[in-house]
């Protein structure tokens, strides 16, 4: 297995979370969690669960590769800090 991502509705925002998405660190640097993120935020445009264009994902706040991806699809740090993690948002049509 090369990793895996999950995606849940929080109806209670609402809006859509993207939830431990991990690439074994043996096949990082592959592209694998770019193309991942891409066919995650596809999914997400097809609105399958609500109505929310709002996606949001935590990311440790010293995984400089992990935040620069985020950031190059358009997620933008929220300032909001759990722990370790920084809470990054896109906001969609």
């Amino acid at each position: 297995m090369v990793g895996y991502v999950m995606v849940i509705y929080d109806y209670d925002i609402p809006e859509y979370d993207i939830w431990h998405m991990m690439i074994d660190e043996s096949m990082q640097g592959h592209g694998y969690g770019s193309e991942a993120l891409d066919r995650v935020i596809d999914y997400i445009r097809t609105k399958p669960f609500g109505n929310s264009g709002r996606i949001a994902l935590t990311c440790n706040k010293n995984n400089s590769i992990a935040k620069r991806m985020y950031e190059s699809r358009g997620f933008s740090a929220t300032g909001a800090e759990y722990e370790d993690e920084i809470e990054l948002v896109l906001m969609i049509e």
